[in-house]
């Protein structure tokens, strides 16, 4: 049922009609959902990986631009690294998630070596969802 609505949402002819439409078309590109609105059933597991993409999140170089903290300032809360607190130290650095990070290494590219672009790109998307949930709910139990 869901996908005979988006199906019936992305032809229809407002949508196939507006100018950010017309501009992908023009330049040869399709204009569809990602894949992994289809791939995860969970909603929670969804909304965290869309979140976590959209950069909605509660770390600290998110909230402390809406602070006004500078991006150097912008430091992980739980250790005393000097590190920003941004999406690639939660997921590849951070010492609150090697355990989880440990867990997923067969099912994800993580190596010492990965970088976040790459993890993002993998086509286990489910496994994605689960390893970026799993993250941010490490780091709201572990204390600052």
């Amino acid at each position: 049922m869901r996908l005979a609505f988006i199906e019936k949402f992305f032809t229809n002819r407002e949508i196939g009609t507006s100018v950010q439409t017309r501009y992908l078309r023009f330049k040869g590109m399709s204009y569809e959902s990602e894949r992994y609105l289809y791939d995860i059933n969970c909603v929670q597991l969804r909304k965290a990986l869309a979140r976590f993409r959209c950069g909605n999140t509660q770390l600290e170089a998110v909230l402390g631009a809406w602070k006004g903290v500078p991006y150097t300032e912008r430091l992980c809360r739980s250790y005393d690294l000097g590190k920003v607190e941004d999406e690639e130290h939660l997921l590849l650095i951070c010492p609150n998630t090697p355990k989880v990070r440990e867990h997923f290494c067969l099912t994800l590219p993580l190596t010492h070596t990965s970088i976040l672009a790459e993890l993002m790109q993998t086509t286990n998307t489910v496994a994605l969802a689960k390893f970026v949930a799993c993250c941010q709910y490490q780091r709201t139990i572990c204390p600052p």
